[in-house]
C-alpha cells in the first residue's frame, strides 16, 4: 500500500542542496506520492523537485497534482516547456489544468502544441468548467453497430495508440455517429468472434449531454455504479466520456464546496493560498454573522426589564440559543447533503419538514425537562421556580422546533428556487434560529412568569 511521504524530510533534503540524494529519494516514490509531496510546498520547492525528474515522469506527476497547483506550475514555465509537458497527457487532464490559466498565458502554450491537440483542447475549453463537456475525455473506444466481434477486436488493436489509458466500455454508434449501444470490455472478450456487435450490446443507456452539470454526472455514475458515462450532443452524437478519475474528483470537489459554504468559508479550499485569499473568502460570511448578531441584540432590547425582574432568565439564553442552533445545523446539513446525493426529493417537502419538527420537539422535551430540573443546582432562583422551570422547558422545545423547521425548510426552498442551498444555509439558519428562538423564550417568560416587557 502506498503511503503519502512526510514532506518535511524532503524539504530538508531540498534545502540541503544535495540533489543526488534527493534524486535517489524520489526514485523510491511513485507519481501519486510525489504529487502529494509537491502539492503543499512553496513554488520554489515545487520547481526544485520537478526539475529532478525526467520529463515523461514530470508530466505524470503533473497530472496527479491538484489542477489548481499544476496550473500554477505550468504558469511559471516557458510556453515551449509547458507545451512539451502537457503534450504527454490526456486531453481531459490538459483541459482541466489549462482551464485554471489566464488567457494571456494560454494562447502561447496552445500555439506550441500539435494542431490536432490544440483543436481538441480549444473544443474542451469552450465548455463550462463544471459541465460534462468541460470534464469529458475525447478519447473513447467507439465502433459501428454493423461489425462483428472479431472485426471490432481487430479495429481496437489497430487503433490501440489512440485509445485512452483505461478502457472500460466500447461505445457503439451508427452511420451518423449517434450513440446506440454500449459493450463492456469483459463482454467483448467472452463473446463469440462471429457474433455481430448489435447482438451483445446494451441498448438501455445512461448518458449525459455536454451541458449537464458535473454534479449530476457524478450522481448518475454513483446511482448506476458506472466507471464512465458517455457524453452526447443534442443529436445524440457521441462526443466523449467522463471517466472514473474525473467522477471521483467531482465528488470530492462538490462535497468540499458544500462543506465550506455551510461553514461560511467560501466555496474553495484556499487554506494553502495565503492570508489574502483566505481573508477574502471568509470576510463576507463573518460580516453576515456579525450583522445577524446585531439583529439579535436589537430584537432582545425590549426585554431588558424582564431580565431585571428575573435575572435567572439570562443564565439559560446561551443554552436555548445553542441547542436550537445545533438542531438547525443538523437539519440543514442532512437536507443539503441529501439533496446533493439524490436521497432527498423536494416533492416530499411537507413530510420532510414534519419529520424534522417532530425530532426537534422530542429532543426539546427530553433536554428541556432535564435542564429545567437541573436549574436550581446551578443557582437559578426565582420567586416562581415552577414557572421558571416551565419557561426553560417549553422555551427549549419551541427553540428546537423552530430550528428544525428553519434548518429543514430553507435548503429545500432554496433548491426549488434553483439556488445552491449550501450558500445561505449556514448564516441564515444561525441568525434566524437565534432571533426566533430567543424571542419565543422571552415571550413565554412574559406569559408564564408575568414579567413586564
Amino acid at each position: 500500500m502506498s503511503v503519502i511521504p512526510n514532506s518535511a524530510d524532503y524539504v530538508r533534503l531540498i534545502r540541503s542542496g544535495d540533489t543526488r540524494l534527493m534524486t535517489r529519494a524520489l526514485a523510491r516514490l511513485d507519481d501519486v506520492q510525489i504529487a502529494a509531496l509537491i502539492d503543499p510546498l512553496e513554488a520554489r520547492e515545487q520547481d526544485s523537485i520537478l526539475h529532478l525528474l525526467a520529463i515523461e515522469r514530470r508530466s505524470e506527476v503533473l497530472a496527479s497534482m491538484r489542477y489548481e497547483v499544476a496550473a500554477q506550475v505550468i504558469g511559471r514555465l516557458a510556453p515551449e516547456e509547458a507545451a512539451r509537458l502537457l503534450g504527454n497527457l490526456e486531453s481531459d487532464d490538459v483541459a482541466d489544468i489549462l482551464g485554471q490559466i489566464d488567457k494571456e498565458q494560454l494562447r502561447p502554450i496552445l500555439a506550441r502544441l500539435d494542431d490536432a491537440d490544440a483543436k481538441e483542447l480549444e473544443e474542451l475549453l469552450a465548455y463550462p468548467e463544471d459541465s460534462a463537456g468541460g470534464i469529458m475525455s475525447l478519447d473513447v473506444a467507439r465502433i459501428h453497430e454493423d461489425v462483428t466481434i472479431a472485426e471490432a477486436t481487430r479495429m481496437l488493436q489497430q487503433e490501440s495508440e489512440k485509445l485512452p489509458g483505461s478502457v472500460f466500455y466500447i461505445y457503439v454508434v451508427d452511420e451518423q455517429e449517434r450513440l446506440v449501444g454500449v459493450v463492456s470490455l469483459r463482454k467483448l472478450v467472452i463473446s463469440k468472434p462471429d457474433q455481430p456487435i448489435h447482438a451483445i450490446m446494451e441498448t438501455e443507456l445512461v448518458y449525459v449531454s455536454v451541458e449537464t452539470h458535473q454534479e449530476k454526472v457524478a450522481e448518475l455514475a454513483s446511482r448506476y455504479d458506472l466507471v464512465a458515462i458517455p457524453v452526447v450532443d443534442d443529436q445524440r452524437r457521441l462526443l466523449g466520456a467522463v471517466t472514473i478519475d474525473d467522477i471521483v474528483d467531482v465528488l470530492r470537489e462538490e462535497a468540499t464546496e458544500d462543506i465550506l459554504k455551510m461553514a461560511g468559508a467560501g466555496g474553495e479550499l484556499v487554506g494553502t493560498r495565503g492570508f489574502r485569499a483566505s481573508f477574502r473568502a471568509r470576510m463576507p460570511w463573518l460580516l453576515t454573522s456579525a450583522c445577524g448578531g446585531l439583529v439579535v441584540a436589537v430584537s432582545l432590547k425590549g426585554f431588558e426589564e424582564s431580565l431585571s425582574v428575573v435575572p435567572a432568565l439570562a443564565l439559560f439564553m446561551p443554552v436555548v440559543a445553542g441547542m436550537g442552533g445545533n438542531v438547525g445545523t443538523q437539519s440543514s446539513t442532512i437536507m443539503v447533503r441529501g439533496l446533493a446525493v439524490g436521497f432527498v426529493e423536494t416533492s416530499r417537502f411537507g413530510s420532510l419538514v414534519l419529520r424534522e419538527v417532530g425530532l426537534g420537539a422530542t429532543m426539546g422535551v427530553i433536554y428541556g425537562a432535564g435542564i429545567a430540573l437541573l436549574a436550581p443546582l446551578v443557582g437559578a432562583t426565582s420567586r416562581d421556580p415552577l414557572g421558571l422551570g416551565l419557561v426553560i422547558m417549553f422555551g427549549m422545545i419551541g427553540s428546537m422546533m423552530i430550528a428544525a423547521t428553519v434548518g429543514a425548510a430553507v435548503p429545500l426552498l432554496l433548491h426549488r428556487l434553483s439556488i445552491d442551498p449550501a450558500v445561505a444555509t449556514g448564516p441564515f439558519v444561525t441568525t434566524s434560529v437565534d432571533i426566533l428562538g430567543l424571542l419565543f423564550y422571552f415571550w413565554l417568560a412574559t406569559m408564564l412568569l408575568q414579567v413586564p416587557l
